[in-house]
């Protein structure tokens, strides 16, 4: 294999670059989720006094988990991350599983958890829980911008990393 055609190594992403994708994936995200309330809601009139609405929470965060999935697992490619140049690969630059997924996934989850848990402990003066929340967020992100993969809790949990896509060379023609 020739110097052309050796790939390039895999370059981390940094966390400006994840948090500008990040709020576009939620855009992206968020339109998909009202969509699927909308059908839900018309097809079964379900509101949050019903029985099973709590059985539609889940629904939605199933929907969210298959969006996010479905990506992840075809390429590692969302329309947000291609935007961005960002793919998420295995730890060794491996495929991503549904395993890998789901794991990211739930990490994820529990993180976000965490972090609206210390919005609600602030919005209702338990301050010590607040801070705590904010301690361990500003920890991680300092973690994450010092590390040299540049990786978060839920790429170590899940064995994933978000690295760089390569700059689509133009050949001539």
């Amino acid at each position: 294999m020739t110097d052309a055609q050796t790939p390039a190594p895999l370059q981390p992403i940094g966390i400006l670059r994840r948090l500008a994708c990040l709020i576009y994936e939620s855009m992206l995200l968020l339109a998909v989720l009202m969509l699927t309330a909308l059908g839900a809601t018309l097809l079964t009139g379900l509101t949050e006094e019903h029985p099973l609405f709590p059985l539609f929470t889940l629904f939605i965060l199933c929907v969210t988990f298959l969006y996010f999935g479905w990506f992840w697992t075809r390429g590692g490619v969302s329309l947000a991350m291609q935007t961005w140049r960002i793919q998420l690969v295995g730890r060794r630059g491996q495929a991503v599983t549904w395993m890998h997924a789901m794991r990211r996934f739930l990490v994820a989850l529990l993180q976000w958890v965490v972090i609206l848990a210390g919005l609600q402990a602030w919005r209702t003066g338990l301050w010590p829980v607040a801070l705590g929340v904010l301690v361990a967020v500003a920890a991680g992100l300092i973690w994450t911008w010092r590390h040299p993969q540049k990786l978060m809790l839920h790429d170590l949990l899940s064995d994933t990393r978000l690295v760089r896509l390569p700059d689509h060379k133009k050949t001539g023609g």
